[in-house]
């Protein structure tokens, strides 16, 4: 029986995996479009970053790529789209502020801050915004863990901040605002197969093909001709994941390829 392991954290340009991510969005929001018979063009952009809430056009394609914004947020576009009179007068109320197109072409992905974490494994837990303080998307802030009403989020520099933490010190939770279209997931991948050479090299190669895939380990075992292994990484969703399972199946000798 051979047994071989392998550890390592693959380092890559974050920046340039981002707009890696951001062009294959782009390709794969044409597709989508084209189903719902829109046009994707400096108009359509336009409106879907205004849509969406974001700032520029890159934003956009990197949500698309990694899949925070889906077929049914795409749907609900299109459908807000199709009523010119209805798109009107919700703008009028809105009254949503005028982004120049220097603003929207600019390449650049910003962080929208939309999601609460907690502690340092970055939990994501029930919880209300105090009153005292009114903390929105982005501010700093913390949880305080009352008695009867769950995680209270307070802004640090709220005016109970300090009678909290000196007090409380032991209720005081670790808490911040992330961008879940950022958000990263650890998954396990099991597979196995007919041993034969250069199988290992391939399975290596595909996964280093993937530049939105983050490779944390490796181990296979093979016994009488026939190898089992495990593989960690770590994946912005579970779109990318079922990707590199599929390109995983296509190497010649693998049998079974699936998520623990």
């Amino acid at each position: 029986m051979l047994l071989c392991i392998v550890t390592w954290s693959v380092t890559w340009n974050l920046k340039e995996g981002k707009k890696n991510i951001a062009e294959d969005g782009k390709e794969i929001l044409k597709r989508k479009l084209k189903q719902l018979k829109i046009t994707l063009n400096e108009t359509s952009v336009n409106e879907m970053v205004h849509h969406f809430k974001l700032k520029t056009s890159l934003d956009l394609f990197y949500r698309v790529g990694a899949g925070s914004i889906d077929n049914i947020m795409l749907k609900e576009y299109a459908s807000s789209r199709s009523n010119a009179l209805v798109s009107y007068i919700k703008n009028k109320i809105s009254r949503k502020p005028n982004i120049s197109k220097e603003e929207i072409d600019k390449d650049e992905i910003t962080t929208k801050y939309d999601l609460l974490v907690f502690g340092k494994e970055e939990e994501k837990l029930d919880y209300k915004l105090a009153n005292c303080c009114n903390p929105i998307p982005g501010d700093k802030v913390f949880g305080f863990l009352t008695v009867n009403e769950g995680i209270k989020v307070h802004k640090k520099n709220c005016p109970n901040s300090v009678t909290l933490q000196s007090n409380y010190a032991y209720r005081i939770m670790l808490a911040k605002w992330v961008d879940s279209s950022q958000e990263e997931f650890a998954a396990q991948i099991i597979l196995s197969g007919i041993d034969n050479l250069g199988l290992v090299n391939n399975i290596t190669k595909v996964i280093s093909s993937n530049m939105h895939v983050n490779m944390k380990s490796i181990s296979f075992q093979t016994d009488d001709g026939v190898f089992s292994g495990k593989i960690n990484v770590v994946v912005k969703n579970k779109n990318l994941l079922t990707k590199l399972m599929d390109n995983l199946k296509k190497i010649n000798g693998i049998d079974k390829v699936k998520r623990v």
